[in-house]
Formats: C-alpha cells, structure tokens, sequence
C-alpha cells in the first residue's frame, strides 16, 4: 500500500526530499509559505500549497491529519516550527520527524514529543526518503544506483522460518551479513532465525529489500 507524507518547508532538503519520496512510489503534499518555493515543486509534488502552516485553519483545510507521515523541513526558524509542530500534535498527525542540526534544538524537539529527529548534515537525503518509505529499515548505505546495504528490524512476535526455509537468496537475491540480538553479533547460517527485536543487516537490490520490508514487519 502506498504511503502519503506531507512535507513542510521547501528550501533544498525538503524539495529534495520530496523528489526522492515520489521516486519511491510516495504521494506527498509539499507545502511552504513562499509561492516561488511551492511552484518550484508543483511538476513533480502530488500536491503542493502556498501556505502558513502555522495557522491551524490551513493545517485543517489540508486535512493534514490523515497523512501517514508529517516531514518538518525547516530548517531555521524555530519558532515557527515550534508552533507547526504543536497544531500537529494537537491535530492527531500519526507520525512526525522533523529536522535539527544542533543539539539544543533536538532538545526543544524530542521535549515537544516528535517521533524522530534527524540531523540532515549526517544523513543524505535520499537516504531519508528510502528509509521513511521502508519502515523497518533502521540504517541505510546505497552503494550503486541499484544496490544497498541496509540494516532492517525484524518485528515479529515469534521467530521466523530459517534462513534456508525463507529462502532469501534464491527468492529475493538478498544476502544476510549478520543478525545483532542485543549486543551480540551473529554470523548466519542456513539454520539461524530472526528473533523478536533483531537487526539484520542485509546486502541486495532496493527492490528486493523492499519486499523483504514487507515480509518483516
């Protein structure tokens, strides 16, 4: 099932990220309160609006609350985000990340109560965009156009199959590197499982891995 975001603020990395998104399969709302910035998005956004989101009155006109996803691409402007991300909260949004690049504003942010911080000087936006399109993905390196090195959490509530009786190689192409359970590391074999809580680091195409997403959670 495709997944929908809004993204607020479309300075670079939130058009960038709005690109990646919708190269992903995503439907994003794009909105920021500068036309030439919105404009500039519209030929590619699903949608993109011209407004102050930090208004309640517009948040509620886009119906922003039944976006799976809210990306505060601010990047300065604090107050502004502040106050965006409390008609948010306010608002029921499911699931906010939102951007800072010093630690004081991380405070303010995990103090306000969103889902994620992410520090965009460390993490490359296309990056981003992959990891918030896989949920459990939880790290992610692309090494070619086609092909990634991703470490991916397994959200099951039992053990799952083995690795010879799931088949990842010869179904999905993909090969498991090492599976961390708590602070051990596992080299696998083909009798190894994924336990409730593993990491699994995993080496395949983009696509491949996003099958395995699904199958994982």
């Amino acid at each position: 099932m495709n997944q929908d975001f809004a993204v607020i603020g479309l300075g670079a990395f939130g058009q960038q990220l709005c690109k990646e998104l919708i190269e992903q399969g995503a439907e994003v709302m794009a909105l920021d309160i500068d036309e030439e910035r919105v404009s500039a998005v519209a030929e590619f956004a699903t949608f993109a609006y011209c407004c102050d989101a930090t208004k309640r009155s517009a948040l509620e006109q886009l119906r922003i609350n039944e976006v799976d996803q809210v990306v505060m691409a601010i990047g300065d402007r604090l107050e502004s985000v502040i106050l965006t991300i409390i008609l948010l909260k306010e608002l029921g949004v499911k699931r906010i990340i939102a951007r800072a690049e010093d630690e004081s504003v991380r405070r303010v942010l995990e103090h306000l109560g969103v889902d994620e911080v992410i520090d965009t000087r460390e993490l490359a936006v296309n990056s981003l965009g992959y990891r918030l399109m896989n949920a459990s993905v939880t790290q992610y390196v692309e090494l070619t156009a086609q092909h990634s090195v991703v470490t991916v959490k397994f959200e099951g509530k039992e053990p799952s199959r083995s690795l010879a009786e799931m088949e990842l190689r010869e179904k999905y192409h993909l090969n498991v590197l090492l599976i961390r359970r708590g602070t051990k590391d596992i080299i696998p074999s083909k009798d190894d499982r994924f336990e409730p809580g593993d990491s699994v680091v995993v080496f395949g195409t983009k696509a491949a891995i996003r099958r395995l997403d699904k199958k994982l959670r």
